[in-house]
């Protein structure tokens, strides 16, 4: 019998897209669906019988969600392979600043993000290691009695099946044993703090593809952009005034500013400084209070090329 408990998820950012690399971080996790697909052809059409021939194996797909609980040293390791741009700066001896942002450029011909190997155990002989990772999406959330709440859509060039790392040898962060919870978290919009906002998903698609060729092999030969980053974010508030629901029929541009905080300095502020409602659809249930489901884009503010930034503080010096 194998236990999802007794599994891990070790991290370790890679030199060379699809090089695999020993994993060096480890992340709790709440769950994890990664997973290869085998795609398959057929090679004859008429062939003298009413039996099924026998199909060819073709190209091999990893993809597949983590859903992790938003501890401050996990969290930066999906920030950095998600947005892909940091920039660190010591706060004290033991405390670093960073603040991520999207790429203004691909980090190679063959990798427009960072990559990074996967290596997941499931309690099962072995661990499979994805190598090649990047960050397909990356989709963070909150809302009363939960954690911040972070699920990175992977896709990876191939997998492996190796010895698992020993027990010992996995540690998960334990400063701050805890991640990121819904009670400390603080929202503003136009820098004006409110209490309204019952619950938030904010989502980063990147946008991305693999892209198979005739390199000898049945892993993807890269992974590139379909599109440009887009940035959207979601939530329930309370309808108490007009004033969203004006800036919705006015296209007015909103800054949303969304931190939450531990003790001993930890801290992640989400910075939205252009957005603007694409959606805010009113409507009565029933007898009970008013909410508005809300749909807002972000757009890249004058002098930058991100339309987000995130501020984390934690102990790790770099990524």
């Amino acid at each position: 019998m194998s236990y999802g408990m007794l599994g891990y998820i070790g991290v370790a950012k890679e030199t060379t897209w699809g090089t695999p690399v020993t994993a060096g971080s480890f992340m709790e996790a709440m769950s994890e669906n990664l997973s290869t697909a085998l795609d398959r052809f057929d090679t004859r059409n008429i062939f003298n019988s009413l039996s099924e021939p026998d199909d060819a194996v073709g190209l091999q797909r990893n993809e597949g969600d983590i859903v992790i609980p938003a501890n401050p040293e996990a969290l930066g390791l999906l920030l950095s392979a998600g947005l892909g741009l940091v920039a660190s700066t010591s706060v004290t001896a033991t405390y670093w600043n960073h603040v991520f942002q999207t790429r203004i450029n691909d980090v190679s011909s063959l990798n427009p993000l960072p990559a990074y190997t996967y290596e997941v155990f499931r309690d099962v002989t072995s661990a499979q290691q994805y190598a090649g990772g990047q960050v397909r999406q990356l989709v963070l959330a909150s809302q009363p009695n939960q954690d911040l709440r972070v699920t990175a859509t992977l896709l990876a060039k191939s997998v492996l099946n190796k010895a698992r790392i020993a027990a010992a040898s996995v540690l998960f962060p334990t400063t701050p044993g805890q991640p990121f919870t819904f009670d400390t978290c603080s929202i503003a919009i136009a820098g004006a703090a409110t209490d309204r906002i019952e619950g938030f998903t904010l989502t980063i698609n990147n946008q991305l593809e693999g892209v198979p060729a005739l390199n000898n092999s049945t892993t993807l030969a890269r992974v590139h952009r379909t599109g440009p980053v887009m940035i959207n974010l979601q939530g329930t508030i309370s309808f108490n005034d007009v004033s969203e629901f004006l800036d919705f029929m006015n296209q007015t541009e909103r800054a949303f500013s969304i931190s939450f905080s531990k003790a001993n300095s930890f801290l992640c502020v989400m910075n939205l400084q252009r957005c603007v409602y694409q959606a805010f659809p009113l409507g009565q249930q029933g007898r009970g209070r008013n909410t508005v489901s809300f749909d807002a884009k972000a757009r890249v503010p004058v002098g930058s090329a991100s339309a987000i930034a995130v501020q984390l503080r934690n102990n790790t010096s770099a990524y």
